[in-house]
């Protein structure tokens, strides 16, 4: 239950704080007084959707804050899931802060949490009702959601995973024989690129080993002239000689004195590195080979054409010829494979479809006993020769809840054939019916704070009273806070709750006063007369509290 909410800088409210207590609480007050705005920031902490247009003008932020006990273990469920700190025996603290900026920030005992997050968590927080919300009775498109249960929603939860990959499979076997008709139209040519490339031959390593080769071919001259330099200088010049008297010398110093080690073991590395130069024939040079020039040029001509022809290096080329191997396999093999497709997606469409039905059947189960309950409550509200029947028809194709088309069709007068709820319906009749709906969808979750905003417009007398009595019975299970302006329904509230605008320093402000019995008998009696208390309004606001 929502056991305090404090509003700062939201609309005309500046700042203040609502204490709510269990059972029934109503909230009246002139028309534009702030009432609906009360609602507007409990929906705020249900999750709804924030707008900047909501802050005080001339303020950069609104703050609203929501303290609740006693809620549902689900929601328990729902924090741990989302790493939220909780305690089961403390209040469950919402906060929404709205800044001009067009930012907003959701919390959850001081954890930041999503829009969807706090959503799902206030759809077991609270429900709230309004005029709009009977609105939405007319829309086929909303009645799937009064008939779902648990069962229905593991069962939403597999059908929504087996869709997926159903649609997945669809995809790969349309893909596929869109792939094998284009396929099928350039194979030939598929097959003259493949055959190209294969007797080209062509190796990533080659090419930059020909074109090492190449450039030692293209400068033999050099090449040959300077080796032969080396190759004098060793054999004509003493070089190796040389190093190797200076070796014996270095080889004396050293007995005398170590300091010469070092210059003895550098010029003794220097002396084998030439010597194995000579030994090993490290210089020696190819005869020039025109034939490997001409060869050498041929291939790496190719290797360019390539390149140009497929506008791609040698790498790229070499992947695009592996595509199209794959490609052309495919071909020889698409019958199989566009079979073990499609196997796949007629088992996913069964299964997908299976899942479907099971929700459809347990729709139609949950429909009959929501038809007899809603129909004993609609009695209750004075509207005692409706028939309704929940009509469901199969779409041909599969839909986000299921296969289901569902229907609401109804007969508000005894003898008259039931028609779609849409055009039969007056707003009263509506309003009656979404609470009769409503009173059995909400007595399975007791813990949920029920909200309801002037749903009892437009009706009077003996059926105002039999709205305020099933406000009533829904109190008894569930903590109830309504807007109204029928004395009816304000004469049953267990808690009576005044909202008024004034004007403080030439700006309108709200605010709220908790009504003691007198004050709450004085308010009926202005309910009843116009606004302004007389005698008799009195003495009949005594009377209707009485009944009570």
């Amino acid at each position: 239950m929502l056991t305090s909410l404090s509003v700062q800088n939201f609309a005309i409210i500046d700042n203040l704080k609502i204490d709510f207590k269990n059972c029934l609480t109503v909230l009246t007050g002139e028309t534009g007084a702030g009432k609906s705005l009360i609602i507007d920031c409990i929906s705020l902490l249900f999750g709804k959707r924030a707008s900047t247009e909501m802050i005080r003008f001339g303020e950069e932020k609104a703050t609203i804050v929501g303290l609740f006990s006693n809620y549902s273990e689900k929601i328990n469920n729902l924090l741990k899931e989302y790493d939220i700190d909780f305690d089961c025996n403390e209040d469950l603290i919402i906060k929404r802060d709205i800044y001009s900026s067009g930012k907003s920030k959701c919390s959850i005992n001081n954890t930041v949490v999503t829009l969807n997050q706090l959503n799902e968590i206030g759809e077991y927080i609270g429900d709230i009702h309004s005029q709009n919300d009977s609105l939405g009775l007319i829309n086929p498109k909303n009645y799937l959601s009064f008939l779902n249960n648990e069962k229905i929603d593991n069962l939403s939860i597999e059908y929504n995973n087996s869709l997926k990959n159903y649609k997945i499979a669809n995809k790969e076997y349309n893909d596929l024989i869109d792939k094998k008709e284009n396929d099928d139209s350039r194979s030939d040519f598929l097959k003259y690129q493949l055959k190209e490339l294969n007797e080209a031959s062509l190796d990533v390593q080659e090419e930059i080993v020909l074109k090492e080769e190449l450039k030692e071919l293209n400068h033999y001259e050099q090449l040959y002239e300077n080796i032969n330099v080396l190759k004098d200088n060793y054999h004509n010049k003493d070089t190796i000689d040389n190093l190797y008297e200076s070796l014996k010398a270095l080889d004396t110093l050293r007995n005398i004195n170590n300091k010469y080690d070092s210059l003895y073991k550098l010029f003794e590395e220097s002396y084998y590195n030439i010597e194995a130069v000579y030994e090993d024939n490290l210089l020696e040079i190819k005869e020039f080979d025109n034939q490997r020039l001409d060869y050498i040029n041929d291939r790496l001509g190719l290797y360019s054409s390539l390149k140009r022809k497929y506008k791609k290096d040698v790498k790229e080329i070499l992947e695009y010829q592996k595509e199209i191997s794959d490609t052309l396999y495919n071909l020889e093999n698409y019958d199989s494979l566009i079979e073990d497709l499609k196997n796949k997606k007629d088992k996913l469409y069964k299964d997908t479809y299976d899942i479907a039905k099971k929700m459809s059947e347990e729709r139609k189960k949950e429909a009959k006993a929501l038809v007899d309950e809603v129909i004993n409550n609609l009695n209750d509200l004075m509207l005692k020769n409706v028939k309704w029947e929940i009509e469901f028809s199969e779409a041909n194709t599969f839909l986000k809840d299921g296969i289901d088309i569902c229907d609401f069709l109804v007969s508000f007068n005894k003898g008259e054939p039931v028609k779609p709820l849409s055009k039969v319906a007056s707003g009263g009749e509506l309003s009656r019916f979404m609470l009769a709906i409503k009173t059995v969808l909400g007595s399975k979750l007791p813990q949920q704070t029920k909200i309801f905003d002037e749903i009892d417009s437009g009706v009077s007398g003996a059926v105002a009273y039999s709205i305020a009595n099933k406000i009533d019975s829904i109190s008894k299970q569930s903590q109830v806070l309504c807007i109204t302006h029928l004395p009816q329904v304000a004469s049953i509230s267990d808690n009576h709750i005044k909202i008024e605008k004034r004007i403080e320093n030439n700006r309108t402000i709200t605010l709220i006063k908790e009504l003691d019995k007198e004050e709450k008998i004085l308010e009926i009696a202005s309910m009843i007369s116009n606004g302004k208390a007389t005698d008799a309004s009195i003495n009949l606001a005594r009377e209707m509290i009485k009944k009570i």
